[in-house]
């Protein structure tokens, strides 16, 4: 039962639109997906923009776990305005919000949505993800 209402929120997290508010637009949220909760908020800057695209232009497969959700870690959700362009071997199309996985016991991992709001989720490069995490947390 427990499982089943952190999915719940988590899904919720994740479907949220983040075209309410003008100033929500531009802020980074950082979720415990353990305490289902939103732990920090920070406004975009344009260095996690840059490696926003870094992440997106590293993708380097297809994240093939049968459950990508994982029970314990961080998941960091990124506005991107204007979209970024991501072109690969999987998909072709604008990216405006990226969300990075990072799993207390796995490699970090994407999931982006398409034009057509088709859900993907991604292997990357492990060094820039990690950037963006340690830069979000200590950010004051």
């Amino acid at each position: 039962m427990i499982k089943k209402i952190a999915f719940t929120v988590l899904i919720t997290f994740l479907f949220t639109p983040t075209h309410a508010p003008a100033q929500m637009k531009n802020v980074i949220e950082i979720y415990d997906i353990e305490q289902e909760t939103v732990i920090k908020t920070i406004t975009i800057t344009s260095f996690i923009r840059k490696d926003s695209d870094k992440v997106l232009q590293g993708i380097s497969s297809i994240y093939k776990k049968f459950n990508p959700l994982p029970e314990k870690g961080l998941l960091v959700k990124i506005p991107l305005d204007p979209a970024i362009h991501v072109t690969n071997q999987w998909i072709n199309s604008l990216v405006d919000e990226l969300i990075i996985f990072y799993p207390e016991e796995d490699e970090p991992f994407i999931l982006i949505y398409d034009d057509e709001n088709s859900t993907y989720f991604f292997t990357i490069d492990r060094k820039v993800p990690e950037e963006i995490l340690f830069t979000l947390l200590f950010h004051h």
